[in-house]
């Protein structure tokens, strides 16, 4: 008798390996980012309140 894994575990092994993927990609662009000596942090935008819209701009459209 085989063993048929339910729709639930497919679902889980799935999720599992693509979690388990996102995390390779993003462990791969800290290490680039350490073996090229970057500081990912000092490469993203700064935040500024000017960037998000107040209330009136939104209501203007």
């Amino acid at each position: 008798m085989m063993n048929q894994k339910t729709e639930f575990q497919k679902s889980m092994e799935t999720y599992a390996f693509l979690i388990a993927m996102t995390g390779l990609f993003l462990l791969s662009i800290v290490m680039a980012a350490m073996v090229t000596d970057q500081n990912l942090f000092s490469m993203l935008p700064k935040f500024s309140w000017d960037m998000v819209n107040s209330l009136d701009e939104i209501l203007k459209r």
